[in-house]
């Protein structure tokens, strides 16, 4: 986990995550020394990649720099927010690997229907997202990162449209799969919700009620009343502030009412009729849960405390913890529901020791950092300091200028490392559900199928969404305009010349004009080669194994775990090599001396020989009892701890002498949401 973490913070966001959390699941299967365990090494590695990769949407930076931001209510704050950030994490990614330790085998198999059109409708949502926005605002230029507020599909910077398009896909699966068809009652819903919704949207613009309740529902992004630095005029234009809605209800209001119907009336028809079979009521459950939780907090709860900026983590960045945390609500309700007792107890364990490790990470990154730092030594900068100060301070500048961040990274994952281990661990005597699954309605693929589709899923598609992120790294680091080489002159001095690449068309065969492609889809071109391959062998393999094969699960699981880790090991090499720098040594050299280590222990620890031991009693309401009422305990103690001792060792100024300019403060007159808004007409923060 330690080394998928270090690699994420290249990658990011949820495909990075996937990564770690895969490589963590393979290893617990192949180390648990159940050969029951092993058996299932693919689903392991397939759904602990889902679990994990929830996560990698929150948003966290600006919590971490509340930390350390000197203004105390923040820190506070800063602390217990990495704490529910990282329980989150880490129970949704322990909830996902310990699924495949306990379930029986038709529970597997049957979650791979449903979760193959979700799979397919985030393809779709891929192709269409932007064409729909551009359709509504052909004339806004944006992009998906310093103007991608801009969109008017832009709603508090949150992937809303992968809940929706998730449901979505769950709602087709559903049509297709009960026998109870009722597909002629959906139009009616669609039309009967579409005229409702139009309905009593004219109702209310004919009372004139329509811009009270407009206003009851709406609320500014930010603080009109804050004033420019030493005048009375405001330093915002109120006009330029976001509000809690999505772009287009500004843009198109006329259509609220009847977009607003058809998806009520969508709803209304799958709670009447839908039966989400084959264990796709868990993924209805967790969509569902992200949509709720995401309109009760940042976007209708916030309305009662526009004061504070809201019930927001990070304003003026993205709430997609809010989403996360209704996930994990529907996961609970779900896991409840059909007794999957020690799944959920797994959830709270790992989650437990996972927020403790991001909130206590950063605690030891704040007090390793804090030696030979000129605010902890005398709390004052260089200006005036004696000789001797100087000096203690110089030298351990190289010190402080380390990468610590990616410290912070690595170290994060190697405490969800042990997360995972406490978590599953604790379930390595439990039982595998006997018997067919409790699930209603379960209808399976075939087994080789869906070790086919995890093992496509690890080998190919965790590799291509981490992998295609190179090519713009490269494009942007080794353009013309970037790329230069040392050139000595005719006179013998050294000059640096700026020197052609042709990053955007790699490959390109000479007098073949129409194979002239771009570098993004020469990169899809020769992964869609590999998936051709992959098919091909695998049919191959079903009509005869392969001889490279080896026969055991434990062996086949070592093989897959290779490949995959030594792939984005070579990748993330690949990435950071165009822009190195002495600072990479404690990111890309630690990762590769870990993953050596990794490579060491995956190959000789895990023995043929099954381990003998006896099975427990099923997990049961007291053992869940006892994992909630501890993880409110370590939730109530930790942050004050951590803060408190943090301001010990740190000698912050007082909130005057702060420098508001670059640090971020969640609360107080010169909070982030007031004086650094996102505005309509400015870079997204």
């Amino acid at each position: 986990m330690s080394i998928g973490w270090g690699i994420r913070g290249n990658f990011g966001h949820e495909y990075g995550a996937a990564f770690a959390g895969c490589l963590a699941a393979l290893t617990v299967s192949l180390v648990s020394g159940r050969e029951d365990w092993r058996g299932r090494v693919l689903y392991f590695g397939f759904f602990g990649a889902l679990g994990w990769g929830f996560g990698g949407s929150m948003s966290y930076m600006q919590v971490i720099a509340y930390t350390q931001s000197g203004h105390w209510p923040s820190q506070w704050y800063g602390y217990s927010c990495l704490f529910l950030i990282g329980f989150l994490w880490a129970a949704l990614g322990s909830i996902g690997t310990a699924l495949p330790a306990v379930a029986d085998k038709e529970t597997l198999v049957g979650l791979f229907r449903p979760i193959v059109f979700v799979f397919a409708a985030w393809f779709i949502q891929d192709l269409v997202e932007d064409p729909l926005s551009n359709f509504l605002q052909s004339q806004i230029q944006f992009d998906h990162t310093w103007s991608r507020h801009k969109s008017p599909l832009y709603w508090f910077d949150a992937d809303y449209f992968a809940a929706f398009f998730a449901l979505a896909g769950l709602g087709i699966f559903d049509l297709t799969d009960r026998k109870e068809k009722n597909t002629f009652w959906l139009p009616v819903f669609i039309l009967g919700g579409a005229l409702l919704g139009f309905g009593t949207q004219q109702l209310l613009q004919t009372s004139g009620l329509d811009k009270s309740l407009a206003s009851l529902l709406t609320y500014k992004l930010g603080d009109v009343t804050y004033m420019q630095a030493g005048s009375n005029m405001p330093a915002f234009d109120p006009d330029n502030f976001l509000n809690n809605w999505p772009q287009w209800f500004g843009d198109y209001p006329q259509h609220i009412g009847w977009v607003a119907g058809i998806v009520a009336g969508i709803t209304a028809y799958f709670i009447r009729y839908g039966k989400f079979r084959s264990g796709a009521s868990l993924l209805v459950c967790m969509a569902s849960g992200w949509i709720l939780s995401f309109l009760l907090f940042p976007v209708l709860g916030s309305l009662f405390f526009t004061n504070i900026g809201g019930l927001r983590m990070t304003p003026p960045r993205g709430d997609d913890w809010a989403g996360i945390l209704g996930v994990f609500i529907g996961a609970v309700v779900w896991l409840k529901r059909y007794r999957f007792d020690a799944v959920l107890y797994a959830g709270l364990v790992g989650g437990t020791i996972g927020g403790l490790g991001f909130s206590g990470i950063q605690w030891i990154k704040l007090w390793l950092t804090s030696w030979g730092n000129p605010q902890v030594l005398l709390g004052k900068g260089m200006d005036g300091a004696s000789p001797l100060f100087q000096q203690t301070v110089l030298a351990w500048a190289d010190w402080q200028q380390q990468n610590w961040h990616s410290f912070l990274e690595q170290s994060y994952g190697f405490v969800n490392g042990i997360a995972i281990a406490v978590a599953i661990g604790l379930l390595r005597q439990q039982q595998i559900l006997p018997g067919r699954s409790t699930l209603p309605g379960v209808k399976l693929y075939r087994e080789s199928t869906a070790k086919a589709i995890a093992v496509f899923f690890i080998l190919l598609a965790i590799p291509y969404v981490n992998l295609f992120k190179n090519v713009k790294e490269w494009s942007d680091r080794l353009g013309p305009e970037n790329w230069q080489v040392i050139t000595r002159m005719p006179d013998g001095s050294e000059q640096a010349v700026a020197a052609h690449w042709d990053v955007p068309y790699i490959g390109r065969f000479p007098g073949v004009d129409f194979l002239s492609f771009t570098a993004e889809t020469w990169y899809r071109v020769t992964w869609v080669l590999l998936v051709i391959l992959f098919v091909k062998v695998i049919r191959r393999h079903r009509e005869e194994p392969l001889s490279f094969l080896p026969a055991s699960w434990l062996g086949r699981g070592q093989l897959v775990f290779l490949m995959l880790l030594w792939l984005m090991i070579m990748g993330n090499f690949e990435r950071a090599l165009v822009g190195w720098g002495s600072s990479r040594l404690l990111t890309e050299w630690v990762i590769t001396v870990n993953a050596m280590l990794a490579t060491y222990f995956i190959l000789t620890v895990p023995r043929e020989k099954q381990d003998t031991f006896a099975v427990t009693a099923p997990i049961g309401r007291v053992a869940l009892k006892r994992a909630f009422f501890t993880l409110i305990l370590v939730f109530l103690i930790s942050p004050p701890v951590l803060f408190v001792t943090n301001r010990m060792i740190y000698h912050y100024p007082e909130y005057a002498k702060l420098d508001k300019a670059h640090i971020h403060m969640r609360f107080g007159p010169d909070a982030d949401w007031r004086a650094k808004p996102i505005l309509k007409n400015e870079e997204h923060k």
